[in-house]
């Protein structure tokens, strides 16, 4: 059974190790007839069906814009091109692949001629090339070219498949969140059941203890140390977060990465799709001195005819130059040098002639004809065109291309800022075109450094000192991201192609623009369907939400936890009556833990996360648990010679803890406004009516006050 399918979701909520001792508890007390005493269970059974509909909700949601973002497989079926859903693909199956593409099934190249990345299998970062017989492994993707490929594996018998389910490729989410949640499931398996056995043991020592008194008080104990509610929390919280992200047409790829998110302290931004839209349009055209127009456009036709318009920059470049939108076979047996993020540029050539065009640095190094590019570039993507022999390199012209900035770019570097986020552009375009578009948008560290001047980089060094980062090349962007993560930040990376996959699996938080790559939507934990990058602020908040207020409502319910842990030990020693019942503790369960921290959990809260998740959790939970246990083994003590009745002593047990626990949900909710002030004033009405109200005192067996 597939762990996302209904059935799955339905049997991993099931069949827990929570539920499972709630059965077991449940028949317990039902052994004796205290049948009032299991209202635990239906909680129990309330809090699985939450969990399960809020999963499948969120599950349909993900599956529905998945079909957005998944673009199937292109098969060729008798000649042509036809779209199938990647299942539907069989061994035999002639594939077509292009520059972006992730390459799904292990096959064998059959023609054309691309260059892969396989770092994601092997590990190596550098780019390989691949010609007709060579094998295309699952799991790497295109850096430039195309090609057709024979499908030789599908399904499981793929190599990525093979490596996923051994564990050995899926990076799991850094998250604290999921290993306190693992840590707690963990502590209660191996306590439960002999702190159980002994408590049950030590309550039938106590003088005139009846076999019913005995199991209510040890089933007493042990739900009380079960923090079933907080798995409830959790599950819930995420699950509508990832609900709210989807209408806003955000995919989330990886439940937990909401947490990441939330801690998040430095963005990484390409220019392009981020601080612009990343519709590019050629602006004008510029004839390098000594040059002609007609040799200009002429080498530029050239070089479009054989190029196809698989990005941005040459969709624009083939409207406006290329007269024939189709790339027809020729036979001036020229051969293609795709474009790829480490070149940096693309071109023909045969056995005499080379026709270049990219960023001049990487085609030229005659430093006047780069001084002639720094002239024209303001804001503006240079393309230049060179034609080279063995003899001579000839500069023809350049081409300026626009990219709108986007209406919002200025609010979006805000917020930012104005959450405590950090900024840095890495970019592959020139540096004083990236400076000025930024400073055009608010950024107010314009410090940049082109990585193309630079032998060996010091990495470290260089985002200490430096904003803007341009030229990069994809495996400088992964060590700049590696490097940041050294400086303690939290970095998400936002990304469209194949450049930035190396980065965006490196960095604790990747953002893919719909638009962009199937690999890089395939690399991200999270995905912009609209391409819409004005939704990551919203992104961020939404993520800060639900981690600053689970981590003020967990405080809640590990209390519960901490004090029922210590009480199950020491009444294993202490030869008095157990201070709680069953009823008595789901009471106090709801009215001080649940329902505070599902509300508190749904409050606004965007303040940044300070990575002190877990020490502020025990700043709260740990002394309020001691400090009930304290007090319920006073109690128990005083009772004992006191004479207290069975009924007086549930009484004060639960005044007592009333109070410990509204001042600890008085201490998480400061500062206080006008919500958190009605909720406490809602707890003290609960529990007054509780105590003082004749069927409620019936039902929790409390002996009345007056």
């Amino acid at each position: 059974m597939q762990k996302n399918s209904v059935w799955g979701i339905i049997a991993k909520h099931t069949f827990t190790l929570f539920n499972f001792v709630n059965l077991i508890l449940a028949i317990m007390v039902a052994s004796v007839g205290s049948f009032k005493n299991m209202l635990f269970i239906g909680v129990a059974i309330i809090n699985t069906l939450i969990s399960i509909i809020n999963e499948i909700r969120a599950k349909r949601m993900i599956d529905k814009l998945r079909l957005i973002s998944d673009k199937p497989p292109i098969i060729l079926k008798n000649g042509k091109e036809v779209k199938v859903p990647a299942e539907e693909v069989n061994k035999g199956d002639i594939v077509v692949l292009k520059l972006g593409n992730q390459i799904l099934f292990d096959s064998v190249l059959k023609e054309g001629t691309i260059e892969v990345n396989e770092s994601f299998i092997t590990g190596e970062q550098d780019n390989i090339t691949k010609h007709p017989g060579d094998n295309l492994i699952s799991g790497s993707f295109i850096v430039s070219g195309s090609c057709t490929a024979i499908v030789e594996h599908v399904g499981d018998e793929n190599l990525v498949s093979k490596l996923e389910k051994s564990a050995h490729v899926i990076k799991t989410a850094d998250s604290k969140l999921f290993s306190l949640m693992n840590n707690i499931v963990k502590y209660i398996s191996y306590t439960l059941i002999p702190i159980g056995a002994l408590l049950l043991w030590a309550r039938f020592r106590v003088p005139d203890t009846t076999t019913e008194t005995a199991i209510i008080s040890t089933v007493a104990g042990l739900i009380t140390m079960i923090p079933e509610g907080l798995i409830l929390l959790t599950s819930s919280v995420l699950a509508l977060a990832t609900i709210r992200l989807s209408k806003k047409q955000v995919l989330v790829q990886d439940l937990y990465s909401i947490e990441t998110l939330a801690r998040v302290d430095c963005i990484c931004l390409d220019k392009t799709g981020t601080l612009t839209t990343g519709e590019m349009k050629v602006k004008d055209y510029i004839v390098a001195p000594g040059a002609t127009e007609n040799a200009f456009l002429d080498a530029l036709e050239l070089i479009l005819s054989h190029l196809p318009a698989d990005n941005a920059t040459s969709k624009a470049l083939h409207k406006k130059f290329l007269k024939s939108a189709k790339n027809e076979p020729t036979d001036d047996k020229y051969e293609i040098i795709p474009f790829s993020s480490d070149r940096k540029y693309s071109g023909i050539k045969n056995d005499v002639t080379e026709y270049l065009m990219g960023a001049l640095e990487f085609i030229s190094k005659d430093k006047s004809l780069i001084k002639e590019e720094q002239k024209i570039s303001g804001n503006f993507r240079i393309i230049s065109v060179i034609k080279r022999t063995s003899k001579k390199e000839t500069l023809l012209g350049f081409i300026r291309l626009e990219d709108e900035i986007r209406k919002d770019a200025n609010s979006i570097i805000k917020f930012f800022y104005d959450n405590d986020v950090a900024i840095k552009i890495i970019s592959g375009d020139n540096l004083e075109t990236v400076t000025n578009i930024a400073k055009s948008v608010g950024v107010l560290d314009t410090r940049g450094i082109d990585l193309s001047t630079i032998k060996e980089p010091n990495f470290n060094k260089l985002v200490q000192d430096y904003s803007i980062f341009t030229r990069v090349r994809p495996a400088e962007k992964k060590a700049l991201i590696k490097a940041l993560k050294k400086q303690g930040f939290t970095v998400a990376m936002t990304g469209d192609g194949v450049n930035d996959i190396l980065a965006m699996k490196e960095a604790d938080c990747s953002i893919a623009i719909g638009e962009g790559s199937d690999a890089a939507r395939r690399a991200s934990k999270l995905v912009l369907l609209s391409s819409d990058f004005g939704a990551v602020p919203s992104i961020i908040a939404e993520g800060r939400q639900s981690i600053n207020n689970l981590e003020r409502s967990t405080s809640l319910f590990l209390s519960k936890t901490v004090y029922a842990s210590i009480l199950a030990v020491v009444f294993v020693f202490l030869p008095f009556e157990y201070p709680y019942i069953p009823i008595e503790m789901t009471l106090i369960g709801f009215s001080c833990i649940g329902f505070p921290g599902l509300v508190l959990a749904l409050e606004k809260n965007t303040a940044r996360i300070k990575n002190r998740f877990i020490s502020n959790i025990k700043h709260y939970s740990v002394p309020t648990g001691i400090t009930v246990a304290i007090s319920m083994i006073i109690l128990s003590i005083v009772a004992h010679f006191a004479g207290l009745t069975r009924g007086e002593l549930n009484t004060y047990s639960a005044i007592i803890t009333f109070i410990i626990a509204f001042f600890l949900v008085y201490q998480i909710s400061r500062p206080l406004n006008l919500f958190r002030g009605l909720l406490l004033v809602l707890i003290i009405i609960i529990a007054i009516g509780a105590l003082t109200i004749p069927f409620f005192q019936n039902i929790f067996e409390f002996v009345p006050l007056f």
